[in-house]
């Protein structure tokens, strides 16, 4: 046994360039390692502090790999054996940091032979049936606390970056593919994600080839630390491909969403596709299938980086079968919505990288079309079924406590305003034509526009002496077959809207 534990004593130099040459060889990198010590007795013990993995003449990004002290743990007839194995590796300090690709970096959209079972590159064989041919053999790595850097491929960019909390990874090689286990905090929207799966093998060429697969779990995410929304998501899923390229399947939920500017909770979920391009974190919404309590939706697009930015948010969402409450359930302050009935809609959606909240930076255009919408307030409930009642010609006494209308238009949302340059309803009896403005956070309203009856002026006033008197003037309202159109203006609040007539413009000469 002393025999032994000299000669495997006298090997310090031997296996230390053994680790360093293993790693330049299998990685393709220069390696640079400081102090370094082996104790043979009664289990092989190895220690080791500043190893730098650095790609080849790629001086000008960070290190593939930095740790700053290390523990390999073994017995003394694994030293012996060939290749060299050990039972655990213990990392402090590990930073590791994903390059955007190497001088054969391969299309993103092109197959890569490592994913593709019993095929391979020339001159070497299958990963599952491939001889492990590394020097050293490793059956488990732990670490703890590290750092995931990930540097984008566009110049400009932000790296992204993910803290490991733990790290588990079996079977350690370059060679094979490598069950991994992991905890990490994702940077924005914050929270925690807990993942298991296989990686490699490691694409010498090209590090974002390299394959990955597995699942996670993204748990207890806090919303709010994306300023100007709230609410506490959590999601599953699936995920495969190579770091250039990782499809995933998931969905998500969120039972108390809100804008923060509002804080009226409501549910949502989704299940979507998405491909993420893991060498700068652009990921791309193939499909959502998203519902927002009752109101379904569906949606498409892209969450890309912003050199010196930051990162912009482009989706194009379209209802069909919706709920237009529920959408103003979202966006108002306070009080039921203003609004029922049947939602179709398509707008495209940007929120562009800033300081501001999501309210002041969201940017929207798009179309919609209410069927047999109902207003829930009554105020402006009764004053639309007297209108529409004068605008018949009928008694407004008797007219309905409700009316519904359908009611369509164009809109535009940016910095907290909702611009409507044309918005039409009708009502039995009457069409109104609309344009103006709405403040998401102020809930004051401006609009003009026009009320076209199918009553002249004095029928709608009723009979007696001021409809009598009113028949003078119904030459001057009466245009293209309507019994009369007239200049309306909605001003004032959410809480306290002002509908009438608009006088100035009702006696000014065309």
């Amino acid at each position: 046994m002393l025999t032994i534990v000299a000669a495997v004593s006298s090997r310090t130099a031997t296996l230390r360039r053994l680790v360093v040459e293993t790693l330049a060889e299998r990685l393709d990198s220069e390696v640079e390692l400081g102090a370094f010590s082996v104790d043979t007795f009664p289990r092989v013990f190895v220690r080791g502090t500043g190893l730098v993995v650095r790609l080849r003449g790629a001086r000008d990004i960070p290190p593939l790999v930095k740790i700053e002290s290390f523990s390999i743990e073994g017995g003394i007839f694994g030293l012996l054996q060939r290749p060299r194995r050990f039972s655990l590796v213990t990392l402090q300090g590990l930073e590791i940091n994903i390059p955007p690709g190497g001088p054969n970096r391969r299309d993103p959209g092109s197959p890569s032979p490592a994913d593709t079972p019993g095929e391979a590159e020339p001159g070497q064989t299958g990963p599952e049936n491939r001889r492990d041919s590394t020097g050293i053999h490793v059956e488990k790595l732990l670490s703890s606390d590290a750092l995931l850097r990930i540097i984008p491929r566009k110049a400009g960019k932000d790296p992204k970056e993910f803290a490991i909390h733990w790290l588990e990874i079996d079977g350690v090689g370059v060679e094979g593919r490598m069950p991994f286990r992991a905890e990490l905090t994702n940077p924005l929207p914050r929270g925690m994600i807990r993942t298991e799966g296989q990686f490699g093998p490691w694409n010498r060429e090209a590090p974002a080839g390299t394959p990955v697969q597995g699942r996670y779990v993204f748990e207890n995410v806090n919303l709010s630390t994306v300023k100007g929304i709230g609410g506490t998501l959590s999601s599953t899923g699936e995920f495969g491909g190579r770091l250039e390229r990782i499809e995933v399947n998931g969905e998500t939920e969120t039972p108390d969403f809100h804008l923060a500017y509002a804080r009226r909770p409501i549910p949502l979920t989704t299940r979507f596709h998405a491909v993420v391009d893991g060498t700068d974190g652009d990921t791309y919404l193939e499909t959502v299938n998203a519902q927002l309590r009752r109101t379904p939706m569906v949606a498409s697009g892209a969450i890309v980086g912003i050199p010196g930015k930051g990162r912009s948010v482009q989706v194009n969402v379209d209802i069909t079968q919706g709920r237009v409450e529920d959408i103003l359930h979202l966006v108002m302050k306070s009080g039921a919505p203003v609004l029922t009935g049947h939602l179709a809609l398509k707008t495209d959606f940007n929120l562009p990288p800033g300081p501001g909240d999501v309210v002041e930076r969201l940017q929207l255009r798009g179309a919609f079309d209410l069927d047999a919408a109902g207003f829930t307030d009554g105020g402006v409930s009764g004053k639309l079924a007297s209108m529409s009642a004068r605008a018949s010609g009928t008694d407004p006494d008797n007219a309905p406590d409700r009316v519904l209308t359908d009611l369509e238009g164009r809109f535009t949302v940016t910095r907290a305003t909702v611009s409507l340059p044309d918005v039409r309803f009708r009502l039995p009896g009457a069409a109104v034509q609309l344009a103006g403005t709405y403040g998401l956070r102020s809930e004051e309203m401006e609009f003009d526009g026009t009320l076209r009856m199918q009553a002249t002026v004095s029928e709608a006033a009723g009979g007696g002496i001021k409809g009598f008197l009113l028949k003078a003037v119904d030459p001057l309202f009466r245009k293209k077959g309507a019994g009369a159109v007239l200049p309306i203006k909605v001003r004032g609040t959410r809480d306290e809207p002002k509908l009438g007539l608009d006088v100035v413009k009702a006696i000014t000469p065309k």
